[in-house]
């Protein structure tokens, strides 16, 4: 592991899907070493393996820490719910976005609270709606009339957040904003339609696309969402309480030009707002580094400049 003081160790290994789990302090001379270690004692399989690098997780909630003080992660597990991550994010504090039953089922099987949790889909099937209310999972997203309907017929508790679309091209690897977020015209029919259905719309979500490379983007889309936040109390709906900025951070340099980003545009459209809670909901900036491949090459090929790679 990356060298980390030894009371945060103890809770790394004690953490949930690490217990029990073979884990190993790296030698000095490195990952690489360390890896070609197992690789030489595994002769015969030769089978791909992963080394996780919990020293890595543990600097990556720091980093996030220091950068973004003012935003509470949620990660979002489909990025990679390896039960080790899961476990190791849960005792360092992170909270977590679940976008299907399955990712809920596998998060609380790690002993995390349901408050801890968003079930962050705006289009979800009403059995996983059904199922987030029996275990009280009470937050999720919505950007259409019809799931306003399901969530009102499974889980009418449930406090929600509208998910809008972000605007700007934010020249992300995976933009989302064909896929969800309600559009600026139909946000105010849908916030209408929440509280004629006495449905509980405690805030906003938003989501630039993954691995976004133009940070520019969450500016707008923060000035986006606070004309919802306007548009809601011109409803006469109680404060909103929740901004979620969404995610798609990736750890390196893009991050912190993200977070130059962001924290002026929180500051100049959400002000001493009171009572408000900033969440997000990064995937691969937790995921992508901490993770090494080994994977065995079977063969190769080279026909003039094109090179090709079996494993």
């Amino acid at each position: 592991m990356e060298s980390i003081t030894r009371n945060l160790q103890d809770v790394l290994l004690g953490a949930p899907g690490v217990t029990g789990k073979r884990v190993t302090a790296l030698p000095k001379t490195g990952l690489t070493d360390f890896m070609r270690s197992i690789i030489s004692k595994e002769q015969e399989t030769k089978e791909p393996f992963y080394v996780l690098d919990l020293g890595v997780v543990s600097s990556l909630i720091d980093k996030w820490t220091r950068t973004l003080p003012m935003v509470r992660p949620f990660y979002a597990v489909k990025c990679n719910p390896e039960s080790a991550l899961l476990g190791s994010l849960a005792a360092l504090g992170s909270n977590f976005d679940c976008a299907s039953q399955a990712e809920i089922e596998l998060v609380l099987s790690l002993g995390v609270s349901p408050d801890r949790i968003v079930h962050a889909n705006p289009c979800k099937p009403e059995s996983h709606i059904k199922y987030a209310a029996s275990v009280g999972v009470n937050l999720t997203t919505f950007d259409s009339k019809g799931e306003l309907d399901k969530i009102q017929k499974w889980h009418p508790k449930c406090a929600l957040l509208i998910r809008i679309k972000a605007l700007d091209d934010s020249g992300a690897r995976c933009p989302l904003g064909s896929k969800y977020g309600a559009l600026p015209e139909e946000v105010t029919p849908l916030l209408e339609a929440a509280q004629m259905a006495r449905l509980n719309v405690v805030g906003v979500s938003f989501h630039i696309g993954s691995g976004a490379t133009y940070s520019q983007a969450y500016e707008a889309a923060i000035a986006s969402a606070k004309s919802v936040f306007e548009a809601a109390a011109r409803l006469g709906m109680p404060r909103m309480t929740i901004l979620n900025i969404g995610g798609g951070f990736t750890a390196g340099s893009l991050f912190d030009e993200a977070a130059t980003a962001i924290k002026p545009a929180l500051q100049a459209y959400f002000p001493n707002e009171p009572g408000l809670t900033i969440i997000s909901e990064p995937g691969r900036f937790f995921a992508e580094t901490p993770f090494t491949l080994a994977t065995n090459v079977i063969g190769k090929r080279v026909r003039g400049e094109l090179k090709r790679v079996l494993d």
